[in-house]
């Protein structure tokens, strides 16, 4: 007999650009793109055909725009935790949601030496992510949040002033030291 060991689903790509708009006139941005997964007790859709016990994929996206409205979405780690916190606390039968958020960076444009209140430019193609992992741990609603940050597609050139030395050494090593080299 088939038996199903462990399932999760959810929205992928969910984009989601916020304008914050300052009292002193200025706006930021910030741009991200976010995935949902959920698990619990969902066995009966694949099972038994009952989708009863599945959050569309829909209501994960437009739940993610409302949250986004409500609360700050960054940092990013906050709002993944918000995102979690919230399928798992609202559905008695979903027990873990996976929240990871990638947010592109934009850079206040100059204008005649001077920031400008609300033009952009998109910087390169490094990211801010976050994989928050937000579960109930049982009785009394507690909750586990576990969060994972880094940064993606980041490059770094050093031309002079880096060294690299003292590094093992075996019959194989051609690479000689040096007290002054680029870092890229």
């Amino acid at each position: 007999m088939a038996s199903l060991g462990y399932a999760r689903y959810g929205k992928d790509n969910i984009r989601l650009f916020k304008v914050h708009r300052h009292n002193d006139g200025t706006q930021s941005v910030a741009e991200m793109t976010v995935r949902i997964l959920l698990e619990g007790d969902i066995e009966a859709s694949y099972t038994a055909a009952d989708n009863s016990v599945v959050v569309a994929t829909d209501t994960q996206k437009q739940t993610c725009y409302i949250l986004a409205k409500q609360n700050p979405v960054l940092p990013i780690e906050l709002f993944a935790s918000i995102i979690g916190e919230h399928f798992v606390t609202k559905y008695p039968h979903i027990h873990g949601a996976h929240v990871d958020i990638e947010q592109k960076r934009w850079t206040r444009l100059q204008v005649d030496g001077q920031p400008h209140p609300h033009s952009f430019t998109r910087d390169d193609e490094d990211t801010r992510n976050v994989a928050a992992y937000v579960t109930d741990v049982g009785a009394g609603g507690r909750l586990s949040i576990r969060l994972r940050s880094w940064m993606g597609g980041l490059l770094v050139l050093k031309s002079t002033g880096s060294a690299f030395h003292g590094f093992h050494r075996d019959e194989f090593t051609q690479l000689p030291e040096t007290a002054d080299t680029s870092l890229a």
